[in-house]
């Protein structure tokens, strides 16, 4: 009987497998599949034309620099046209590393297979990440596998026996890479680093400082040096588009608009509840809480302290705490906002898991398969639809738009790289065409331009809908390339057929793609 169990457990472990990669399936499926949104606009655009721009002046990209080169550098040496697909299969890649980083994190700690399969149903399964925030190509997802990574190297750099300095530099690099996808995990650094400063407790305070916090902080200052330069070379363009942006403009911009926003303590309460309330959030705190519980249910208060103050787990919890606070920062509150302390929580039930008494481990790891059916059961409306669209790589909605953007640019008989006014200029970089820099941020820049203090326009290439239809006349793009999707498109609609352009449609998801063609004179 006892040989067998070997065997048996070596099967229960491929089975396991076996459902993370049709999950992992199943969501690259989806991640295909998913409707273009606004936000790409911005983020493949400016990676698509980074070289050559400045990207904030020229491109007015709000946000810190890396997706924009990291994407662009990726699109320039692959040569490719299909900038949306390309951009979706990053993200697809941008999962499976987060995967990586939870089952490198979870060897580390000796955590044990299912909490590592159980931490992987719970991302796999989160209901925020299988929506927009974890299907586009944004910088909401891509952060992720960095901090995860970071946290990964500073175990192995952090280890008791064999301390790494080199490990503890790949950390701050790390967290440096994260931070420079979206400003919003620069709260990883500070606790990272007081992680090297506090512990581990038995290292005397000089070689903690010699052999850990003096290579992290070298090594984020290695990553951050790119963002450095910039802030040096133009720190007026640097901070008007990364910090004023969202400080000033969208805040004075969301005030004068009648869209539903969320705004108030008391909304994003609201928010935050329906978000970190339900689905695979609201599991691992479960799971944060039962694995406490289990030692204290057996009386044994003391372990169950001795787990909660062990640093891995102290980490986690601290970088998900710091998560909850700055996902309320931002005003108006928008869903992916929420998503910083997902991973740190789902984080948190590896690291609690490894620091289980043998006595524990039984009902450890009931409660956490328990946790991965729920999660995977709670997820099988949105991969399961995803399998079947993975196999009909002809729908996928990069490949779509591309296919019929194409068929309309011959249609209008346009040569490539005739300019194309636009506010979703995805659409024609898909077309073959060229997107002016007043329209490379898409909508983001053009509707704030109104709010612009007149002392900060230089820094803005843009026009505004106040001074669309001059712009229009004096610059006379070859095509004009619109959604349906946007009421800020309607004046280029507008314009086009007041000024005799020829319209060009195609049918798509309930909306109608349209390009108008300048008209040919004599």
């Amino acid at each position: 009987m006892e040989a067998r169990r070997p065997i048996a457990a070596a099967w229960i472990e491929a089975g396991c497998w076996v459902i993370l990669l049709g999950m992992f399936a199943g969501l690259c499926g989806r991640i295909l599949s998913y409707p273009l949104n606004r936000d790409e606009n911005l983020f493949v655009t400016a990676a698509a034309m980074v070289f050559g721009n400045d990207l904030y002046t020229d491109l007015g990209y709000n946000h810190l620099p890396y997706l924009a080169w990291g994407l662009g550098a990726i699109f320039r040496l692959s040569g490719t046209e299909h900038f949306l697909l390309t951009g979706r299969i990053v993200i697809c890649l941008g999962w499976l590393a987060t995967l990586l980083a939870l089952r490198l994190i979870a060897f580390q700690l000796s955590a044990g297979f299912t909490a590592f399969f159980c931490a992987a149903c719970l991302f796999l399964g989160n209901v925020l990440l299988l929506g927009s925030a974890g299907m586009l190509v944004s910088n909401n997802l891509l952060p992720i596998p960095f901090a995860l990574f970071a946290l990964a190297a500073l175990i192995r750099g952090m280890d008791e026996e064999n301390p790494s300095p080199v490990a503890c530099f790949i950390a701050g690099l790390a967290v440096s890479c994260a931070i420079g996808l979206k400003a919003n995990y620069i709260v990883v650094a500070p606790v990272v680093f007081l992680a090297t400063v506090l512990a581990p407790p038995t290292r005397p305070a000089a070689a903690r400082f010699s052999q850990a916090s003096m290579p992290l902080a070298l090594g984020g200052l290695v990553g951050g040096l790119p963002v450095l330069v910039l802030v040096f070379r133009d720190p007026g363009g640097f901070f008007a588009h990364t910090l004023r942006y969202f400080t000033q403009l969208q805040p004075a911009y969301w005030a004068a608009s009648h869209e539903p926003k969320v705004v108030g303590a008391a909304a994003k309460v609201l928010l935050a509840e329906s978000i970190w309330g339900a689905n695979t959030a609201l599991l691992a705190m479960v799971g944060v809480a039962g694995l406490i519980a289990l030692p204290m249910m057996r009386g044994a208060p003391v372990r169950a302290r001795a787990m909660i103050a062990d640093w891995p787990v102290v980490l986690c919890l601290a970088l998900a705490l710091l998560g909850f606070v700055v996902a309320f920062v931002p005003s108006p509150a928008f869903p992916q906002y929420f998503v910083p302390p997902i991973p740190f929580l789902i984080l948190a039930v590896i690291a609690l898991r490894a620091r289980c008494e043998t006595i524990d481990r039984p009902p450890a790891r009931a409660l956490l398969a328990t946790l991965a059916l729920v999660a995977m059961t709670g997820s099988a409306s949105r991969l399961a639809p995803g399998l079947i669209q993975l196999a009909r790589p002809a729908a996928w909605a990069p490949n779509a738009l591309h296919r019929d953007l194409r068929a309309l640019a011959r249609e209008a008989g346009l040569s490539p790289r005739a300019r194309a006014a636009t506010l979703t200029p995805v659409l024609a970089l898909e077309a073959g065409l060229a997107v002016p820099r007043e329209f490379a941020a898409g909508q983001f820049v053009y509707r704030v331009a109104p709010f612009i203090p007149a002392d900060e326009a230089v820094h803005y290439t843009t026009t505004s809908p106040r001074h669309l239809e001059a712009y229009l006349e004096q610059s006379a793009p070859e095509a004009i390339v619109t959604s349906g999707e946007e009421t800020l498109e309607e004046p280029f609609d507008t314009f086009a057929r007041s000024h005799g352009y020829e319209e060009f449609t195609r049918r798509r998801g309930g909306h109608t793609l349209r390009l108008f063609r300048k008209p040919i004179t004599d």
